[in-house]
């Protein structure tokens, strides 16, 4: 009984070795090409398979054609060269040795040499006649000779740059923080007054203006001018103000020192409708504690008994522990 034939190796699994037209290789590479319509699959491979094939015979064409061209070239020349126009020698003129220019200045001196013999004056054949050319005429170029050089000029320093000047309001800025360390650091309210006043001479109406308004104040009462203080304040617009609550209360107890008890009550009274009775804030129920007193006063001095009473009885209880707790109740008890 025969042996079967094996199968045959497929040709996308030939090795290199065996696979001489590249049969393999091509089977192998279609495999690993992307997915594409087949006409333009064929037309790749046919395409390949063209270049590969015209590839030496396209080398070929072009070193022929070099070769022709090159070849071509060196006849033509060869049958143009005898053709072409050639440049005629210069006529020689042959000058007496006896004479000859000097090479610098242009002027004739004699020569010392031999004189010439007749023989060599006529003309050789075929032999160069001797021909001397006029010398060059040349400037003369003076050299200056320098005993030590000159040493190079020293660089000139670099233009110093001024610092840029500061703002108006960092200047403003500068003599308001000198004035408020005067006057609550060192306690000095006079000078800290004149540098106030430098300020309202430069920036009469600056960006911190409000500001210098109530340092002012401040510094007028610690030196105890309660009537320019309140002078200030009346022409001041409060609105403005930084601590506006304050500052009324403040005006208030300067206007009630001047009988002005009316306009005191009315900036006592704004004082107190800013916030409720009593404030969480310290600092806004003290301000509310001297607010209350001051109303009361003016109230009573108003002839309004029942309202300053009234008053009296809010601050007590209130501010049972105040500083004018023992001053309101014993005007309660006085009063029926």
């Amino acid at each position: 009984m025969s042996k079967p034939a094996e199968n045959p190796t497929r040709l996308s699994q030939l090795p290199e070795r065996e696979d001489s037209l590249g049969v393999g290789r091509l089977f192998r590479n279609g495999r690993e090409l992307p997915d594409e319509e087949l006409p333009r699959l064929r037309w790749r491979l046919r395409t390949s398979q063209q270049l590969r094939a015209i590839r030496p015979r396209l080398f070929l064409k072009v070193a022929l054609t070099v070769g022709l061209a090159f070849c071509m070239g060196g006849v033509v020349g060869a049958g143009v060269w005898p053709f072409w126009p050639r440049k005629k020698p210069e006529s020689v003129v042959v000058v007496s040795p006896a004479v000859a220019p000097t090479a610098r200045h242009g002027k004739t001196r004699p020569v010392t040499s031999a004189p010439a013999t007749p023989a060599l004056l006529e003309p050789v054949p075929d032999a160069p006649k001797p021909v001397s050319a006029p010398a060059k005429r040349r400037a003369a170029v003076r050299v200056a000779i320098l005993k030590s050089p000159t040493p190079p000029p020293a660089p000139s320093p670099a233009p110093e740059l001024a610092p840029p000047a500061p703002s108006a309001i960092a200047v403003e800025q500068a003599l308001l923080g000198q004035a408020m360390r005067m006057l609550r650091d060192d306690h000095d309210a006079r000078t800290a007054l004149s540098v106030l006043a430098e300020h309202g001479e430069r920036f009469p109406k600056g960006a911190l203006h409000a500001e210098e308004t109530v340092l002012r104040i401040e510094a007028l009462l610690a030196l105890g001018q309660r009537d320019e203080a309140l002078a200030v304040l009346d022409r001041a617009p409060l609105a403005s103000l930084p601590n506006r609550d304050e500052q009324l209360v403040v005006r208030g107890e300067l206007r009630a020192a001047n009988r002005r008890w009316r306009e005191a009550r009315q900036d006592f009274d704004e004082a107190l409708a800013v916030h409720v009775l009593p404030a969480a804030s310290a600092k806004v129920r003290a301000i509310q504690e001297r607010a209350l007193w001051g109303r009361s006063s003016a109230r009573s001095r108003l002839g309004d008994q029942a309202g300053a009473r009234a008053d009296l009885d809010l601050y007590l209880r209130h501010f049972p522990g105040g500083r004018f707790a023992g001053p309101a109740a014993s005007l309660l008890k006085g009063r029926p």
